[in-house]
């Protein structure tokens, strides 16, 4: 079962959230300046008007302060000895049925009212197979394994064409720093899938794209007869520099499968990101 809370951080009432706190922090200057933290003003058409409720979204300190206010849920979902996962306002609970699911749901929503000041968008959340949805880019099997998720992959997808898009304005050593960071950051986030069988088998597709963009970024048949030259491509293999295939087609060709093996790009720091644990 999933759970999205409406707006929670527009939300979180200031005066349960500073009560919570209270219970651990006795410093009275610590507590007025986590007040005022709360109360900085928002600028709408020139005017500052004040707040009243939620966290100033953007700083470490609002999932500190977002954590507290819903730790509360925490220890009532293990007093009803529910299992559970929760990321920010982020939650997802785990039944043993469709039925269970929807009588948790609609208790834990008129909790979250009551206990908290917050509402659960309905449109947002409900119960069903966790093979069928999927929890922080995260997708549990009916194996029980954790694959990415679908979304995931599709995003994936739509950066790896952002990132090797020939008609940036970077230079070549750029356009390698700027997927290094892409790739890395994303695979440490994502590394921990149990079977990343989604992501491996793209592998090949992402390396296609790194060559289709050098194919384009040489131009013209002048400049990719020099650029086939210096990579140690055979006289038989410069002959590509002709074709009149299209980048797409001649970035899965012999040639540039020759001139841009897996382990020349590896030797320039260009990794699919599941090559990043032996990188």
């Amino acid at each position: 079962m999933d759970i999205d809370i409406s707006a929670f951080f527009d939300e979180v009432n200031h005066d349960i959230l500073l009560h919570l706190i209270s219970q651990k922090v006795t410093d009275h200057e610590v507590l007025s300046l986590i007040r005022k933290y709360l109360k900085t003003g928002i600028m709408l058409d020139g005017e500052v008007e004040c707040r009243h409720k939620g966290v100033p979204q953007g700083s470490p300190v609002s999932p500190l302060l977002a954590n507290i206010y819903l730790d509360k849920l925490d220890k009532e979902l293990e007093k009803r000895g529910l299992s559970f996962c929760r990321y920010a306002d982020d939650v997802a609970i785990f039944v043993s049925s469709e039925r269970s699911a929807q009588r948790v749901l609609e208790s834990i929503s008129l909790w979250l009212v009551k206990h908290l000041n917050l509402r659960v968008n309905q449109n947002k959340s409900g119960a069903g197979r966790p093979w069928d949805g999927q929890y922080l880019g995260f997708r549990i099997t009916e194996e029980a394994e954790i694959v990415i998720a679908p979304k995931s992959i599709a995003r994936y997808q739509e950066k790896v064409r952002k990132c090797w898009d020939a008609r940036q304005s970077l230079t070549s050593k750029q356009l390698i720093k700027q997927w290094r960071q892409y790739s890395i950051g994303w695979w440490s986030y994502f590394k921990i899938a149990t079977e990343p069988w989604n992501i491996k088998r793209l592998e090949g597709w992402t390396r296609r794209h790194m060559r289709k963009c050098f194919w384009l970024r040489w131009h013209n048949k002048k400049g990719r007869l020099n650029a086939l030259r210096r990579l140690g491509a055979t006289p038989r293999q410069q002959e590509t520099a002709s074709s009149s295939r299209g980048a797409w087609r001649i970035a899965k060709s012999p040639t540039l499968h020759k001139v841009l093996s897996n382990a020349t790009l590896r030797r320039y720091g260009l990794f699919a990101p599941s090559e990043l644990t032996t990188a």
